[in-house]
Parts: structure tokens; sequence; C-alpha cells
């Protein structure tokens, strides 16, 4: 189970991980700041939000650009939105057990043709599951 103080976000830092995670380049805080032009972020507040979110281990360092004069870091994110989520689904005490239960809730929370997708989804992953077993 993980610490509330390790993971748990801030909802602006689930917004930058939300923008992190649209993302399909790496992103520097300049950058962050021509993206996020509807928050009233600043650029301290973002550089905050980015040292919280490497200390948390959200995001990563993968490299610097230059920008104008000086050198700014880039920025991916470490975890996927659906580890994420996995992980504060697991910081709310459901465990192994329930996992099913969990499972079957979600899908019951979408309509019906969605539904039917995801269990096709499901039905492959339980399959592939199944042969990574039988090979170890």
């Amino acid at each position: 189970m993980m610490s509330k103080k390790e993971k748990h976000l801030t909802g602006s830092e689930e917004d930058l991980m939300e923008i992190f995670w649209a993302s399909k380049e790496p992103l520097t805080s300049v950058e962050i700041l021509n993206i996020s032009g509807d928050r009233s972020w600043n650029g301290n507040y973002v550089h905050i939000m980015l040292r919280s979110l490497l200390k948390k281990g959200m995001i990563e360092v993968c490299g610097t650009v230059q920008s104008g004069k000086q050198y700014a870091r880039q920025f991916i994110p470490a975890v996927t939105k659906e580890q994420y989520a996995a992980k504060l689904v697991m910081s709310k005490g459901i465990g192994k057990n329930s996992i099913a239960a969990v499972t079957v809730a979600m899908v019951n929370e979408m309509n019906e043709e969605t539904g039917e997708e995801l269990v096709k989804q499901l039905e492959e992953i339980i399959e592939e599951l199944k042969n990574k077993e039988s090979k170890e």
C-alpha cells in the first residue's frame, strides 16, 4: 500500500500529469507553461510541482535542450495513467482478492457497447497471463 505522502497527488499535480500523459514528447517547464495557458500557473509554481512529481517518482528527467541562452531539463512520465489509477485503488485497501470485483464494477459502470469491447480485452489479457505462467 502506498503512503499518502508518497504517491497521492494534489489536484494541480494531477492536472500536470494529465498534460504529460497527453503529450507524446518530453516537455520542459517553458513548454508546460505554454500548454497550460488556461491555468493560473506561473514559472515558480510549475518548478515546485515538477520537483514534487520527481520526488514522488511520477516523472523523470530524460534530457536537456537549449532554450535561449540557457538549458532546460526535459521531463517524461515515469508512471502511466493506468499504473497511477491502480496504485490509487490499491491505496484504498483494495487487495488482490477484490480485483475481480472492482473490474466487474467498472465494466458495469460503462455502457453496454463499451462493456462488450472491454470483456474481449480482458479475455485477451487473461490468455496472455495464462501463457506467461505456463512458460515460467
